[in-house]
């Protein structure tokens, strides 16, 4: 069954990305786990840190309205990126979306998982995830034919 959960996300997913797609000639999958060939996982990372800090984490406009961002350095050669629910006092609360990046020997894996997001939002965030990797640079990213999400968790968080 998760199996089969992973192979619908990432079909609808990789149809997402389609949409914003940069173009170009990097060669990538889409969906949960993105493998971005001949890539440098650095690289990645900077790129896309930079879109969420600017995109996601914006204060003029946030897609993210109570969530703080953390960058971990590489430890076992996987650098990643956590996405925290902020406290009343605005400091780090609980684990609420991770984006691992992990050296192939042909490019790079990119792993998003949501931990406390409402699912049509972390669909928003994985997609946009996607079309970073693929070189995007804008925050309207693929799923800009639809009302933008925004928010917190405000309701139940479902999985699927």
């Amino acid at each position: 069954m998760n199996m089969l959960f992973k192979l619908c996300a990432a079909a609808a997913l990789g149809a997402l990305s389609a949409c914003g797609s940069a173009g170009g000639n990097v060669s990538t999958t889409q969906g949960p786990t993105t493998i971005v060939k001949g890539s440098n996982p650095t690289k990645l990372f900077s790129h896309i840190s930079k879109q969420i800090r600017g995109c996601w984490l914006n204060p003029r406009d946030p897609v993210l309205t109570k969530h703080v961002f953390r960058a971990q350095a590489a430890t076992g050669g996987i650098t990643k990126i956590v996405i925290n629910e902020k406290t009343a006092d605005g400091k780090r609360g609980l684990k609420a979306y991770v984006i691992d990046f992990k050296p192939l020997s042909d490019g790079t894996q990119i792993v998003a998982k949501s931990h406390r997001m409402p699912y049509g939002l972390s669909q928003k965030l994985t997609s946009d995830i996607g079309y970073w990797a693929q070189g995007g640079v804008n925050c309207d990213g693929p799923s800009s034919a639809g009302p933008q999400l925004r928010g917190s968790v405000s309701g139940p968080v479902v999985s699927r």
